[in-house]
């Protein structure tokens, strides 16, 4: 393992229609979004499991119970833990402070962007060998990936999750200190998992995926 005193939180909701993924399900269904939310979690996982980057810690909504993550901490050998917070922002600072409380440095991520990749953790990593943070971009204006040697609260209070001007604001609060890394795509709407199927060949998915992806309808 090539960063045992550190960990990698994932942050993920339990498939349940209606509550996932519901900017894409406004266009081809709740039960379809959800199926798409699950094979991103398995993509997500199954990639950083086989390169045994760090140990993983699952970060459950809205608990650990539901039997996808059950199923998860067997495959994947991740240990589970409970989201809490009134908002995303306090669900992470909640998470980065017990994870760093017993680790020299911790990132974070999701699993709506299916191009982060083992070797994109690694470097994250490897910029927290000499800054105090770093961050992913995303497209959108918000980010895919934070890590953390040392908990930042400002980061997390008063910030419009959701909106353009997260990446931004979330720089500026962190100074100097951060490094960035390349800017990344989520998958939350129709366009982006058109765009996955046509950029397929270069993110490494698993069959199933791929075939799932080949007739999904997406109007």
């Amino acid at each position: 393992m090539l960063y045992p005193d550190s960990r990698i939180i994932i942050f993920c909701k339990a498939p349940e229609p209606g509550k996932v993924k519901t900017r894409l399900a406004t266009t081809i269904g709740n039960e379809a979004a959800t199926t798409v939310h699950e094979f991103l979690a398995h993509h997500c996982l199954e990639g950083l499991f086989k390169e045994n980057i760090a140990p993983i810690e699952l970060w459950c909504a809205p608990d650990t119970t539901h039997e996808f993550f059950q199923y998860c901490a067997s495959a994947y050998s991740v240990s589970l833990q409970r989201q809490w917070g009134n908002d995303l922002g306090e669900r992470m600072e909640n998470a980065f402070a017990q994870v760093l409380s017993n680790n020299k440095s911790a990132v974070i991520i999701g699993t709506d962007c299916p191009s982060i990749s083992p070797a994109y953790l690694k470097s994250a990593f490897d910029c927290l060998e000499k800054s105090n943070a770093v961050i992913g971009p995303a497209e959108d204006g918000g980010y895919v990936l934070l890590g953390l040697r040392q908990l930042t609260s400002c980061i997390f209070h008063n910030m419009p999750w959701g909106q353009d001007q997260v990446l931004e604001k979330t720089i500026e609060r962190l100074g100097r200190e951060v490094i960035k890394l390349n800017t990344l795509w989520d998958i939350d709407y129709a366009k982006d998992v058109e765009r996955l199927r046509e950029t397929g060949t270069q993110i490494e998915l698993a069959e199933d995926f791929k075939a799932h992806l080949s007739v999904l309808k997406l109007s």
